[in-house]
């Protein structure tokens, strides 16, 4: 059985969808329900803020139901923008499955 699901991820990387959207595609990739359908958000914060990039990253990690793993996404916001997480949509840029 093929737990990383990289094949199907790039399908959806650095395309626009809310955070339901994701769930929702998470879901029928892995064939497990997320706990969370907004899943955990964090901001991330980079080392040497690049001021030229007109967006802001975030974490946003889905646990599921019915395993331990996790996805972690990596998502972007446009840069000085109030974002409704519950909402607006994100792009998403990176999504890495992790097997605990």
């Amino acid at each position: 059985m093929m737990t990383m699901h990289e094949e199907k991820f790039v399908l959806i990387e650095n395309k626009e969808m809310t955070l339901r959207e994701l769930a929702s595609e998470l879901e029928a990739i892995t064939g497990y329900t997320v706990l969370d359908t907004f899943g955990d958000i964090s901001r991330i914060v980079a080392q040497k803020p690049n001021f030229d990039d007109g967006f802001e990253s975030f974490l946003v990690t889905y646990e599921f139901n019915e395993v331990a793993d996790i996805v972690d996404a990596t998502v972007t916001t446009p840069r000085n923008q109030k974002v409704d997480f519950k909402k607006d949509a994100v792009k998403v840029r990176l999504l890495s499955y992790k097997t605990r």
